[in-house]
């Protein structure tokens, strides 16, 4: 796979027919996923979010760059602002030393 782990083919074949694009060890994707991100792109464009919602930010981690970082929450999905993946889950917000 693209992140290094190895799987039998046969394992990866039944995953991606169960629509499973991530590595069951490190969460990266599988594949390029960027028509799909591409695709959310557009619906997120498409969803107004309620009032209450509009400026909700959250932080979140992206399983394939393993970047953190803090955006707007959706309720499609969250994208990282390093690599536009949507393969994200949302964190804790970091905690800063004691000066």
């Amino acid at each position: 796979m693209k992140c290094g782990h190895t799987m039998h083919s046969e394992c990866c074949n039944e995953m991606i027919s169960r629509n499973k694009f991530s590595c069951p060890i490190c969460s990266k994707s599988v594949m390029d996923m960027s028509m799909i991100w591409r695709r959310l792109d557009e619906e997120i464009e498409a969803t107004a979010m309620p009032e209450d919602y509009r400026q909700k930010k959250v932080w979140i981690l992206c399983n394939d760059c393993n970047d953190t970082s803090e955006v707007i929450f959706h309720i499609i999905g969250q994208k990282c602002r390093h690599c536009n993946s949507y393969n994200t889950r949302t964190i804790s917000p970091p905690v800063l030393p004691e000066v």
